[in-house]
């Protein structure tokens, strides 16, 4: 697909070479690689822009599109990495040839985007000489409003409206390029702004229309592209179509720039949208609305004629009456019409038979023999670009798996085709598209956690197989189920991004960028794993092998890795992760229980590290010395040490989530650092072979969920946790908090919505309804001290009180409170009674395979 290689070249064009990593920084610190990366990265986001609008550009182009940036991104790659072995290397000749390299294939590139734009601008813009059948009085009322600036000096804005596909652009472009209109305008410019409107992309379209020589514009920001438009046009009769416009918000930002010279300069705009079009005729004193008309049926046929006929000597009696059918059924629509007609040209079949068979299937959107195949088929069709290639990825899981949400966040963050939006980060868009398939129905929920959360979710085998079948019709995909039988066999090889395999003899090309291993839980020494020959990879999922001996050394050069997920055992201190300058999430687990793996200590220094889930808590993880901001996720951190730098957060601002874990006497002030956490949502600690731990005396203010494990805490702390005006879920697991009372002060717990305590010697709980305002979810597990809840602790919200293996007066007094909810009107509160009463044994294992899930 065109849009997933542009949006996952964009992205390396702005990370790696406008914002280069270290050790890169300093070699890439170069104008000219700047000057030509911010222009490449501006024709990106323009074919990006394109490429999301419907209909913009036919099947050929886009595979050409595809092509052409698959190409450039290999190049830019293999450069980068030539770059970063220079710079190890220490050679000022090697850096400057990599150097020089770099740029050469940057501007080839740059020369290859270019042309692909002014395809895609002749496309979208049409060619008018080709396609205006018809219309002759819409294009001559047009014309006259424009030059009839002897007789009228005020500038004049004329929208023209109507549906999608009648014919608004190719009027426009007409009246644009008519040789009698052009020569009475000092400049003309043309800018396309669409649907995902983007006004930097629309100003430097319009400077270079003024001036297609200038290149300074593409590193200009808004304030002096605006100045640099408004400065050209100043004085200056103009002729400016601004095409596709959706919105009156985008109108009011465009027209600032455009002055109003009062010397007859006209401003054409096309929109669907009626009341975008009042709104813009008010720009001016002049009020006029065009609306298009569709085409009469002799114009419709004209133009069906001119598509068909012409050049395929078809034009036989017996093509007539099913060709007016046909175009009949297209309803006066330009657009449909020059469609269909591509359709009947591309048929092998020449024969009137076969063009029944077509206006059958323009009755009916699929075959009915496959409806719901047709159907499903529709909706992937007119699924928005940056959808289908998420919906597609979900091919490389193997079919009926619980997919996890997090872990496919993570990977379509690293496969790098997410469309960045301001204000947002990629994961967060990665999770309103993720909603946006739900919504459609096309993923089904498989598990939420007890706060509602999305966690995992499956596919339809229908819909599984169109995902496939949509992969690997555009060679993205490639399923590898062959077996290995012997060291000698030949690798086999594709030329697939996404590589889903159920063996370890996967292909070693360099067009491969993800390998993710879905076969059997097998042992396997480094030595068997081979990555010669895979220097693009970019996603390596190999946590279902259990790898003997350490790591392979080939994974250190893998230069573009972003995702890593291992199963190993033993020492990794010699393995050099910090070579991985992009990996963005790492996953590692010691695969035999009780074997603790022994990390590198810089792991995370790395300076695109996102997160970061060691699987194995007592596994030591050190804080990084250098700030790092891009640090999302990171579970576990084992905390030893009274050394002040294993606790300074403030090296890792931008935390969202993270699970600590206390193996060793820390001073009392280790934690207070926390609160400068302004992110974080969720935190977990637990502590181990450690007799006191103290709670620091705030908490970061935006915590959402916490939760605390064998800390033994006094329950007077539970008033730092209370006064969190956020905190929706808190789990007190395995004597988190140690003692016999729990007196509430007031207004604590403001959002709480789920309530846990899991191992506990609570005696007494005092509390009232004031202190759980918005309670829903309360669970008490082994609690075998506490006799009786607080009967007046909650109000009307609740809807679940469960109980395990409690006193029976426990779950009495729940069922009081649930007789009272009712009185008071509550028919939603729901209480379990799980029957397991004291005595039962505490698995603690089972407890944390839960967790790991959360």
């Amino acid at each position: 697909m065109a849009f997933v290689v542009v949006t996952s070249l964009l992205g390396i064009v702005d990370h790696q070479l406008l914002r280069p990593p270290l050790p890169l920084n300093y070699i890439l610190d170069d104008t000219k690689v700047h000057t030509i990366a911010a222009s490449l990265s501006n024709k990106l986001r323009f074919l990006q822009a394109i490429l999301l609008e419907k209909k913009t550009v036919n099947q050929q182009l886009a595979a050409t599109i595809r092509d052409v940036v698959v190409g450039a991104e290999a190049e830019i790659e293999s450069q980068l990495r030539a770059v970063y072995l220079a710079a190890h290397n220490n050679g000022d000749s090697i850096i400057a040839e990599a150097r020089s390299g770099l740029h050469r294939t940057l501007e080839q590139v740059l020369i290859h985007i270019k042309t692909l734009e002014d395809r895609i601008q002749n496309q979208k813009e049409g060619n008018a000489k080709d396609e205006v059948i018809g219309c002759e009085d819409e294009f001559r009322k047009i014309k006259n409003m424009v030059v009839d600036h002897l007789s009228y000096k005020d500038w004049k804005v004329i929208p023209i409206t109507g549906m999608g596909g009648i014919g608004k652009t190719t009027l426009a472009k007409r009246v644009y390029e008519d040789p009698s209109i052009a020569s009475q305008f000092k400049i003309r410019a043309w800018a396309v702004v669409s649907q995902e409107y983007q006004f930097k992309e629309m100003l430097i379209r319009l400077l270079h229309c003024t001036d297609p020589t200038a290149s300074k514009i593409y590193s200009e920001d808004c304030g002096k592209l605006k100045e640099e438009l408004r400065k050209r046009l100043l004085g200056n009769r103009y002729l400016l179509v601004i095409d596709d416009i959706w919105s009156s918000d985008a109108w009011d930002e465009i027209i600032r720039c455009f002055p109003n010279n009062i010397n007859g300069s006209r401003i054409l705009i096309t929109t669907r949208d009626e009341k975008v079009a009042e709104y813009a005729s008010r720009s001016s004193k002049y009020k006029y609305i065009h609306s298009s008309r569709i085409l009469s049926p002799e114009e419709s046929w004209d133009l069906f004629e001119t598509k068909v006929f012409v050049g395929n000597n078809l034009r036989k009696p017996e093509f007539d009456p099913i060709g007016r059918c046909i175009v009949k059924k297209c309803q006066g629509l330009p657009l449909a019409i020059i469609v269909i007609a591509g359709v009947l040209t591309a048929l092998e079949d020449k024969s009137p038979q076969a063009w029944q068979d077509v206006f059958e299937n323009m009755n009916s959107s699929f075959d009915p023999d496959k409806k719901l195949l047709g159907m499903l088929s529709l909706s992937y069709n007119y699924l928005p670009s940056q959808l289908k290639a998420c919906l597609i990825y979900l091919g490389v899981f193997p079919e009926d798996t619980e997919i996890p949400v997090n872990k496919l966040i993570n990977l379509w963050v690293a496969e790098g085709f997410l469309k960045e939006e301001e204000d947002k980060s990629l994961e967060e868009v990665a999770k309103s598209y993720l909603h946006d398939l739900i919504n459609r129905n096309l993923v089904q929920v498989s598990r939420r956690s007890l706060d509602g959360k999305l966690k995992s979710f499956k596919l339809h085998d229908m819909l599984y197989d169109l995902c496939r079948r949509e992969a690997q019709n555009e060679n993205f995909l490639s399923v590898e189920k062959q077996l290995q039988s012997t060291d000698t066999m030949p690798s086999p090889s594709t030329d697939c991004r996404w590589i889903s395999c159920t063996s370890t003899h996967w292909p070693t090309s360099d067009k491969v960028h993800s390998i993710l291993y879905f076969g059997k839980d097998i042992h396997l020494a480094k030595s068997m794993l081979v990555f010669s020959g895979l220097k693009m990879l970019r996603v390596l999922d190999l946590s279902l092998i259990k790898c003997w001996y350490g790591l392979p050394s080939e994974l250190e050069d893998l230069f573009h890795l972003r995702y890593l997920a291992l199963s190993a055992l033993g020492s990794l201190g010699k393995f050099q992760l910090i070579k991985l300058v992009n990996l963005q999430t790492l996953f590692v687990r010691s695969w035999r229980k009780g074997c603790r793996l022994q990390l590198p200590r810089d792991i995370l220094e790395l300076p695109w590290l996102r997160h970061v889930h060691i699987v194995d808590k007592r596994s030591s993880l050190y804080l990084p010395k250098l700030v790092r901001e891009n640090l999302q996720t990171l579970l576990w951190l084992k905390v030893i040490g009274k050394d002040p730098s294993t606790t300074d957060f403030t090296k890792v601002p931008k935390l969202k989530e993270l699970w600590v874990y206390i193996d060793n006497e820390l001073p009392h002030n280790a934690f207070d650092s926390l609160v400068h956490l302004h992110l974080l949502e969720k935190l977990k600690v637990e502590m181990g072979s450690v007799k006191r731990f103290y709670f620091p005396t705030a908490l970061p203010k935006n915590l959402k969920k916490l939760t605390l494990r064998s800390t033994y805490l006094p329950w007077k702390d539970m008033d730092i946790i209370g006064r969190l005006k956020n905190l929706e879920v808190l789990k007190l697991k395995n004597f988190a908090f140690y003692g016999p009372e729990w007196e509430l002060a007031d207004d604590l717990f403001p959002e709480l919505k789920i309530f846990v305590i899991a191992h506990s010697n609570l005696k007494c709980w005092n509390a009232d309804a004031e202190n759980f305002p918005k309670l829903e979810c309360l669970i008490l597990k082994f609690c075998w001290d506490l006799k009786e809840l607080p009967i007046d602790g909650f109000g009307n919200t609740l809807r679940l009180i469960e109980i395990d293996s409690c006193y029976p007066s426990l779950v009495k007094s729940a069922k009081k409170i649930h007789e009272e909810q009712r009185e008071l009107g509550n028919d939603a509160l729901v209480i379990h009674d799980l029957e397991a009463k004291i005595g039962l044994p505490y698995d603690e294992n089972s407890e944390e395979e839960n967790e790991s899930c959360e």
